[in-house]
């Protein structure tokens, strides 16, 4: 919830400016309600919507054609973690919300935290998935 008041208050604060530009500075209104709309599409293309496991990989699938995949055998650990990771954390920050919040813990590269929508179902599909993998990690 707090990333999509954060989102529409970006978004709503562009386009005010926007607004109130066109009485100051046309050509600025015009950068503003370019940035507005720009501002959509980044947010639309990076946020997650949603995750799936497969035989050898953890795909976490963004907005149109754009998904981070990480590789099963990459996968140290799965664990739940404290909802505020979800925004204070060092590595990649995927969670959307700061319920459910879950880390992947990874052998090389970045630690990625992410939020599925029912966590110990994801956790335990995750871990069936990594204990099948040739070189499985643990869930926690």
């Amino acid at each position: 919830m707090a990333l999509k008041v954060l989102m529409a208050s970006i978004l709503a604060s562009t386009l005010v400016l926007g607004i109130w530009f066109i009485f100051v500075d046309v050509e600025g209104a015009i950068v503003l309600f370019a940035l507005t709309v720009f501002d959509a599409l980044l947010f639309k293309a990076v946020i997650p919507r949603r995750y799936e496991i497969w035989s050898e990989s953890l795909r976490i699938v963004l907005g149109g054609p754009l998904a981070v995949n990480i590789a099963l055998r990459n996968i140290a650990e799965a664990r739940a973690v404290a909802g505020e990771k979800a925004y204070v954390y060092w590595g990649v920050r995927l969670a959307t919300t700061n319920r459910g919040v879950v880390e992947i813990v990874r052998r090389r590269g970045l630690n990625v935290v992410i939020s599925p929508s029912d966590r110990e179902t994801f956790l335990q599909r995750l871990s069936q998935a990594l204990e099948a993998a040739p070189t499985s990690g643990r869930v926690v």
